[in-house]
């Protein structure tokens, strides 16, 4: 476990970070959410319809894949705001803006979610960080890696992979994804490669009160945000940390 983390790095790897909210409800919020997020945050925006959206409510809400699928999309200054039935997150577009100016505008997303009054229960708060670290091929990248694996006798040491593990610690779920070959396409069009570290930290709530949730609500943001930091890291080689080039102050 990591006992000093960078607070920044000269070589930026983060290529998204998303906060999600899953909830019960007594009303789609895809119908009612996007006009209070209009009508309550301010600067530039825009509603988009997303592909899910056509698909029949009924069929949606028996398929789990698609139950927290979003349907709407709130473009918004430097953030995208996905809305499902059941569901809402806060995306960053590219370049990251920063820890505290993500924060905020989950809180001031979530602060007008509150309004509508129509979350019966929270299920499960989450952040996840996708970051691509370019490396020159399959070796390269498993040395940049905290992990040793086998399977059936054979230890991996220069072969492609994709590999996800549920990471329990600290009160919160940490699914790792690890892709060795993998491309990223940015909000920008730019085109991206190299190995994906993917974590996404989830707390499960189990249908408790909205304001439950949301009280002292900054601080659990902070909790979640320095967990998934710290997994992060922790996934990392020294000379992988190393070559991001580091700093911190």
């Amino acid at each position: 476990m990591a006992t000093r983390l960078p607070t920044k790095l000269g070589k930026e790897p983060l290529i998204d970070a998303i906060f999600e909210l899953r909830f019960s409800s007594s009303a789609p919020a895809s119908v009612v959410f996007p006009g209070f997020l209009f009508n309550e945050l301010s600067g530039d925006k825009k509603i988009d319809q997303l592909p899910f959206a056509q698909l029949p409510k009924p069929f949606r809400d028996a398929d789990p894949n698609l139950k927290f699928a979003p349907l709407s999309r709130l473009d918004w200054e430097n953030y995208f705001v996905n809305i499902g039935d059941f569901s809402v997150s806060v995306s960053c577009k590219y370049p990251y803006p920063g820890w505290v100016s993500f924060r905020s505008a989950i809180m001031k997303t979530m602060a007008v979610l509150s309004k509508t009054k129509i979350v019966d229960g929270i299920e499960r708060y989450s952040m996840k960080y996708v970051d691509l670290i370019p490396a020159t091929n399959d070796k390269h990248k498993i040395s940049l890696l905290n992990f040793n694996v086998s399977i059936a006798g054979h230890k991996l040491e220069k072969e492609p992979f994709q590999l996800r593990i549920e990471v329990p610690r600290g009160g919160f779920t940490h699914a790792v994804q690890l892709v060795s070959s993998a491309q990223a396409t940015l909000h920008t069009g730019q085109i991206m490669e190299g190995l994906i570290v993917d974590v996404d930290t989830f707390a499960n709530q189990g249908g408790v009160p909205i304001q439950t949730v949301l009280d002292s609500f900054d601080k659990k943001l902070d909790l979640i945000h320095a967990a998934n930091k710290e997994m992060f890291f922790d996934c990392l080689t020294p000379e992988a940390i190393q070559s991001l080039e580091p700093n911190y102050e």
